[in-house]
């Protein structure tokens, strides 16, 4: 947790470190983003640079982005921008992240962002995408996944891991329920930063749970379907939360937010059998 100064929150034991993404750079080092929340402003993005995965401490960069109103980004009642998720695509590093909906920065470098204009001078990927958008790209398809809270008519709160597809960033596909319900619940915060990769034919969604505190994995031949009210595809549970999952020269890595004061790495093996 870096220190803040006079953006500190009120009360710091509720300033937390939370959804984050990794990129490794054109200079060959390594950029985390974080959201910070509980700040005296909202939630932010802060930064941090590494030399490589597995030394530390990273070096703080400071803040790297806040919510734009003239984007039409939230900042009433507070300022709101979150979840950062990172994807090289050829010559041009993007960053999704959601605030009043999914949006996109892009660099040339892996280091230096700036709001992606693609519709009508907007960097709005699509309105209705709740939080902690993550996108994967597979063949010609932008496969995004984000968590949505909604309320039902009889009161009850309910959450669930939405997709929508896109070929080319702006036309976007109506969003498809992928996973809710089951051991990890069905309330607002249980299906919450979904990661999704494909691994050797199959794909893994990883859903955490604010309830819990845990991670729940699903193993699908289906990008589309992960259970909805249905554990047939758990394959696992893990004892972290929001993680990030990385390759890297051949080892995988995989992000923990801890006690929310910080984020750690650990290596990754998959046993898949």
């Amino acid at each position: 947790m870096p220190d803040l100064e006079e953006l500190n929150g009120p009360d710091l034991s509720r300033q937390h470190v939370v959804d984050h993404g990794f990129i490794q750079s054109e200079n060959g080092k390594w950029q985390l983003w974080a959201c910070i929340r509980g700040t005296a402003i909202g939630r932010i993005l802060y930064g941090w640079e590494g030399d490589d995965l597995e030394s530390g401490p990273w070096k703080p960069i400071g803040i790297t982005a806040r919510a734009d109103s003239s984007f039409g980004e939230k900042v009433s009642p507070e300022e709101t921008i979150q979840a950062p998720f990172f994807l090289k695509e050829k010559d041009h590093y993007y960053c999704f992240y959601n605030s009043n909906g999914a949006r996109i920065m892009r660099s040339a470098n892996g280091v230096d962002f700036s709001r992606y204009l693609i519709n009508k001078n907007n960097n709005l990927l699509y309105k209705e995408s709740g939080r902690d958008v993550m996108v994967m790209k597979e063949d010609n398809m932008y496969f995004s996944y984000s968590t949505v809270s909604t309320v039902a008519r009889d009161g009850w709160k309910y959450g669930f891991v939405i997709l929508r597809t896109s070929e080319d960033l702006r036309k976007w596909s109506d969003y498809t329920i992928v996973s809710s319900g089951g051991i990890a619940g069905n309330g607002p915060i249980s299906a919450e930063s979904p990661f999704v990769i494909k691994i050797n034919g199959y794909y893994f969604l990883f859903r955490a749970s604010s309830v819990t505190g845990k991670t729940y994995v699903y193993q699908s031949d289906s990008p589309y379907h992960f259970g909805i009210n249905d554990d047939s595809k758990l394959v696992t549970i893990l004892d972290l939360k929001a993680p990030e999952i990385i390759l890297h020269k051949g080892q995988y890595y995989i992000s923990d937010l801890a006690d929310f004061q910080g984020i750690k790495l650990a290596k990754l093996k998959w046993i898949l059998e």
